[in-house]
């Protein structure tokens, strides 16, 4: 193999100091949901928020002097921008990130804070993985590369020795996938110690390039498409990821966006753990485990928490909207002095609350005479939102849930 147990534990004694050891801890929410002891590995306190600081640490700190003279330079969406930028940083080496366009604000932020110069070019990883290779090659500069290095692979496999040290006989543990580089580190850690133990990766639906190769055995590119989930959104990954997840891993599942935004808010609101997109893809797809994991114990990797505020912001309010806890209602009334006041105090009857209110007496589709209220509530789940319009109606109010 191109990466060996002993490779991960030289990492794990280089990283000390560095690199944090991540809590492992139980969740008794999803246990007893999925019948099965359910572990949440927490990169996302790791340091820089993601687990990338260790294989860029492992890398970086293995390179030559003259290696290291012109500077490092990677591409990223995020989360290994940020590892490079602080490993660089610790060595006093100059860092240049390329990122996508669309990379979230606070990524970019955050990567300019440790130091890094960042170069925002095209829509998608590979578009700006091509430019940072242009310019290592016109600068000399040394490309970090978040997979394609068996350093790298190292640096992330230190996980796999921590989830054993404390969960020492795991049935499966469910990782993230984007370009492999973890899964790879982290299957070798753990099935060169423990051949038993199922490794599972994940992907997203809008990104599956290692789910679509491991079908046909070969590297496959796969398109990109929008995701949440853009700390793994990478069309194809390398012959050298592939070939240790087609000997380590059991298999690549893929999960849908809105299942992807349900498990960001299961962290967030069953466990007040803030999990960016790719970081919350293991608990999407527990779901589609947990016939083959009954029984056992899951250990779920939590990769990252570097997660933008305004997708959070999205993910909260589609998530209190599904689950019942909040609802669009469009109610047409009298446009007549009151009729508001008479409304709000209706929907105050049923114990649910405003949360906004929009009056609209201007619409070509009302008659004379007639106003439309689009009214936000905060509810207590779907029978309360029948309950709401029932009493509505029964009131003689025209309600109507807003889709």
């Amino acid at each position: 193999m191109p990466v060996t147990l002993d490779d991960i534990r030289d990492a794990a004694e280089r990283l000390r100091g560095i690199a944090r050891k991540t809590p492992l801890l139980p969740s008794d929410r999803l246990s007893e949901r999925f019948g099965c002891e359910v572990l949440l590995k927490l990169e996302n306190l790791q340091v820089t928020g993601a687990f990338k600081i260790r294989g860029a640490s492992n890398c970086i700190l293995q390179l030559s002097q003259d290696e290291r003279a012109h500077g490092v330079i990677t591409a990223s969406a995020g989360n290994h921008a940020q590892g490079v930028a602080a490993a660089a940083r610790a060595a006093g080496i100059a860092a240049t990130i390329v990122m996508p366009e669309v990379t979230p604000v606070v990524k970019v932020q955050r990567t300019e804070e440790l130091g890094a110069a960042v170069v925002l070019h095209g829509e998608n990883f590979d578009a700006a993985e091509a430019e940072a290779y242009r310019i290592a090659d016109e600068t000399g500069a040394y490309f970090v590369h978040p997979f394609d290095d068996e350093r790298v692979i190292a640096g992330q496999g230190t996980i796999g020795l921590e989830i054993l040290e404390e969960a020492p006989e795991p049935g499966c543990v469910i990782v993230p996938v984007g370009g492999g580089g973890l899964i790879s580190g982290i299957s070798t850690a753990i099935r060169e110690q423990r051949p038993e133990v199922r490794v599972i990766g994940v992907q997203t639906k809008n990104a599956p390039g290692l789910y679509r190769s491991c079908q046909v055995g070969r590297l496959t590119r796969a398109p990109v498409r929008g995701t949440i989930a853009e700390g793994i959104a990478v069309g194809e990954a390398c012959a050298l990821t592939l070939q240790i997840i087609l000997d380590r891993v059991e298999r690549i599942l893929t999960v849908a966006e809105r299942d992807i935004a349900r498990a960001i808010l299961e962290l967030l609101d069953g466990h007040k753990i803030v999990a960016e997109g790719a970081g919350a893809t293991p608990v999407a797809a527990l779901e589609q485990c947990c016939d083959q994991v009954r029984g056992q114990t899951v250990v779920l990797v939590i990769s990252g928490g570097n997660a933008d505020v305004t997708t959070l912001a999205a993910v909260i309010d589609r998530g209190l909207v599904e689950s019942g806890r909040a609802v669009r209602l469009e109610v047409t009334l009298a446009d007549r002095p009151g009729a508001l006041a008479r409304l709000s105090a209706a929907i105050a009857e049923t114990g649910a609350n405003i949360v906004e209110i929009f009056h609209d007496r201007m619409s070509m589709d009302l008659e004379l005479g007639q106003a439309e209220v689009e009214v936000v509530l905060a509810t207590r789940g779907h029978e309360h939102i029948a309950e709401v319009l029932e009493h509505l109606r029964d009131e003689g109010w025209d309600a109507r849930r807003m889709q």
